[in-house]
């Protein structure tokens, strides 16, 4: 059973789905500039209390290309989450979230993309008699990535991927995407993270070969997405279901 991690569900969720992105966890966010009237306008409106400000910088800008887009994707990202500046060291950001979603869409984990995200902990099991269990401290491999990914708050987060749109929908029609609708592809992404079941107790793994899998049938053949999801706890799971619930509501 592999040990690499998608989020996101990221990751994705977030930049990815927030996703995900992510795995290192902010403890601050940005203060929302005061809006300035000039001469001759109306005075400019402040968010009424318990309203959530627009994400700073995403609105009505004019977006790079495609190809010089990293340096703006690091600027925008950085304003919601200062944490996540080391997924942000690497190349091509809206096109590698763009396979990302359109993997996740389906259930499938863009391994390639999301290596560096690997946990350095072994993936951990215990002994009981002759059954060999998923170990519950091995959960906590991913509690940084799911504290970072559920920092952002989720209107922002939302606010910045359609604001990225355009270039998504690039991205995707370079990837040959059946439907190239950014917004389509990261619902269905949470859609395949919501369907994951939420298990309580022992999980029975076994090792065919190299990678352990899970002796349950039943879980063996969810999707690779899915699974990857189940090794990262009950709790997480659950944390990671109850964000992006949020976040969907928000697109």
């Amino acid at each position: 059973m592999q040990t690499r991690i998608i989020m996101v569900i990221a990751g994705a969720i977030v930049v990815l789905i927030g996703g995900g992105l992510w795995w290192w966890k902010s403890s601050q966010t940005p203060v929302a500039p005061v809006p300035v009237s000039t001469p001759g306008e109306a005075p400019a409106k402040l968010p009424e209390e318990g309203e959530v400000p627009s994400t700073p910088g995403v609105q009505g800008v004019v977006l790079p290309s495609l190809e010089a887009s990293d340096d703006f994707v690091r600027e925008q990202v950085s304003l919601l989450s200062p944490g996540m500046a080391e997924w942000l060291k690497q190349d091509d950001l809206v096109r590698r979230f763009a396979v990302v979603i359109d993997n996740a869409r389906v259930g499938d984990y863009p391994r390639r993309q999301l290596g560096f995200l690997v946990p350095t902990a072994k993936f951990p099991v215990r002994q009981e008699g002759d059954r060999t269990l998923l170990d519950p401290d091995g959960y906590h491999r991913y509690d940084s990535f799911v504290d970072t990914a559920i920092s952002v708050d989720p209107q922002r987060a939302a606010a910045l991927l359609r604001t990225l749109s355009p270039l998504l929908v690039e991205s995707l029609q370079e990837l040959g995407a059946k439907d190239s609708d950014p917004t389509t592809a990261i619902r269905e992404s949470i859609e395949q993270v919501l369907a994951t079941p939420e298990l309580e107790g022992d999980i029975e793994v076994v090792q065919p070969k190299v990678y352990y899998q899970f002796a349950d049938p039943n879980l063996e053949s969810l999707k690779p997405l899915q699974k990857q999801l189940l090794r990262m706890g009950p709790q997480n799971l659950a944390r990671i279901k109850s964000y992006l619930t949020q976040v969907k509501a928000h697109l």
